[in-house]
Order: C-alpha cells, then structure tokens, then sequence
C-alpha cells in the first residue's frame, strides 16, 4: 500500500489515543487536601512562579523571573503574533487552510484537543483522529481559534510557520516579553517519541523518520509519572513575561474577541480571558479580567512538580486565580499562601 499522509496520521492515531490517559489516582494526603491549592502553595512555593495584578493596587509576584515549564499557556503569544499581522496585513483572517495542510503538524498526543478542535469546526471525523477529507477548508482564523478554546497544538504550529518567527518575536517584543520562546510543539512530542530531538521540518518532509515515529509510539511512556521528566524539559518561561503580554493583549487588535468569555459574567465585569496549560506535572494559568470601566486585571501563576492526583484538580486552581482578580480578600489570601 502506498504511504500517505493520511496513512502516518491514521496509524499515529490508533497507536497514540491512550497514551496521556493517567494511571490511577494515588491515596489522598493526610496533611493538604487535592483541591487545596493554597495549602499546596505554603508546602511547595519553590514550584510557583506567580504575578497577579488586580488592577486596582492589589498586586502579588512570587519568583516572578525564574524560568518554569509554561505548557499550553504560551499560545497567547502565537495569537498575539497572529493579530499582529492581520493588523499588519500580512495575512488575512478569512485566508483558507486545507484541512491536510493543518493536520501535517497533528501527533495524537494532544489529550483529544484536535478532535474537539475538528468537532467546533464542524468537520467529520470517522476515525475519531482526523478530518475524513483531507481536502476540506478552513480559515486561518478558525485555527487561531480552536487554538486558544481547545488548545490544538497543530493549530499552533501551522500559525507560527505560516506567521514566521519574526513575526512571532516582534510580537513577543510588543507585549513585553523579550525572552519568550517560540516552541515546536511537534518538535517536543517527537522529542517525547523518539528520545532525542529531531527537525520537526524534517519529520514533515521524510517519510522514513515518520515510519521510524510510528514504530516508537508503543515505547511511549504511558503513565503520569512516566512522562514527567520530557515534561521538565519543555519549552520555559517567566511568570513576569506572561504577565506582562496578558496585560498587553489590547495591543493587538482581534485578540482580546479569541482570548475572552463574554457571558455570564460578574456584574462589572465586560470579559474574562483565559489562556491555561497543563502537561504532566505541571499546571499553567494566564487570565485576565477587564471591566467594563476600563480597569484590567491580569494574572500568571505557573507550577511544576504537580503530583498526579492534585494534577485532576486543575480547574480549581484556574478558579482560584479567577477569583483572586475579582476579589481583594480571594488576592490577600493569594498573597499569605506565597509569603
């Protein structure tokens, strides 16, 4: 039979769906309960790295500068790259993708994010992997989208090619955020299969190494606690840098409509953004709440280390955040964990 894409991608599907599936839970801990991320925070403030700002004088940084593993939630820059060069109008955002071009940078490895990605798109997937014709079109908006809401990886990739990494870095620049990196996420689950780092372009263009990934897949560390050390090594950055380009989204004009809910809000309050994170042993939170007199608060507390039981929890802790913008005493409380 002849190797296609939609072969490597099919079979890369079947091997790879179970893979980030966790093992069970371990016991409960006597001394902090899993959804007590304040308690958390007192025996672990080594692994959090935090600013949060209210916007209103209410102000916490803790270890804002140490570099930590920042998972998903550093697609704020790719979307901050991507209405930069709408504003600039270098690309535009009705401009199609073929759904094949897209699916070139999906690995199954991604928690089912591109399934639900293809599923808010309207795109039939018989295989439950990828898109039945390859064929179909999109929009590069669409990706900008699926991108934040579902945190499709492949999205990510095909904006920062179709972007470039100049682009990408002039943004970092414009949000206040030098440093910030410009990760592969192709190029790190190669990393996570194969063991040693590859060009993810080469992976793209030989078929050889893709037969070589989807023979490796069944060598895929399959636990929690199996996939912690590739996640330490994961693209990094400051609790500072996310901060500020959180804080900087109006500077990038049609960001703010893909980073923010805008229904059922607190009174006040015109939208909420939220870009999170999340591999294993490490939970990642950016937010930001802007109200309707003007006044934004932003917020990014990064945390590595995460035992796989509190790692079930990571909803609470994005609550936690969100309540720490919209309340002083939730922020004071925030600040006594930490100190």
């Amino acid at each position: 039979m002849l190797l296609t894409r939609r072969h490597l991608l099919s079979a890369c599907g079947v091997a790879g769906g179970a893979l980030l599936l966790p093992s069970a839970p371990a016991a409960a801990s006597t001394t902090v309960q899993p959804d007590d991320w304040l308690g958390w925070f007192r025996a672990n403030r080594r692994h959090v790295a935090a600013v949060v700002d209210d916007g209103n004088g209410g102000r916490v940084a803790h270890r804002p500068h140490e570099r930590q593993p920042l998972a998903s939630a550093v697609k704020v820059l790719h979307l901050a790259g991507y209405a930069s060069a709408v504003d600039r109008r270098q690309v535009e955002p009705g401009e199609p993708v073929t759904v094949g071009d897209w699916e070139k940078f999906y690995l199954a490895l991604d928690g089912g994010a591109h399934q639900q990605a293809l599923k808010a798109l309207g795109i039939k997937s018989t295989n439950g992997h990828t898109a039945d014709d390859p064929h179909a079109k999109v929009t590069l908006d669409d990706l900008a989208a699926v991108m934040i809401r579902h945190s499709d990886n492949a999205a990510a990739d095909y904006l920062r090619r179709r972007l470039g990494d100049d682009t990408m870095r002039r943004a970092a620049i414009r949000g206040g955020w030098p440093d910030a990196p410009v990760p592969s996420f192709l190029g790190e689950w190669l990393r996570l299969v194969l063991n040693r780092r590859v060009d993810p372009e080469r992976y793209l263009a030989d078929p050889q190494l893709q037969l070589e990934v989807i023979g490796r897949f069944p060598d895929v560390p399959k636990t929690y606690d199996g996939q912690r050390p590739w996640a330490r090594g994961t693209w990094q950055g400051t609790a500072a840098g996310l901060h500020r380009l959180h804080r900087a989204m109006d500077r990038f004009p049609g960001a703010p409509a893909h980073l923010e809910q805008r229904q059922d809000l607190p009174a006040g309050v015109a939208g909420i953004g939220f870009k999170g994170g999340s591999l294993a042993g490490v939970i990642t939170v950016g937010c930001r709440v802007r109200w309707h007199d003007g006044r934004v608060g932003t917020a990014a507390v990064l945390t590595e280390e995460v035992d796989e039981q509190r790692f079930h929890t990571a909803p609470a802790l994005v609550g936690l955040v969100r309540q720490a913008l919209l309340d002083p005493a939730a922020l004071r409380e925030f600040q006594v964990s930490l100190s």
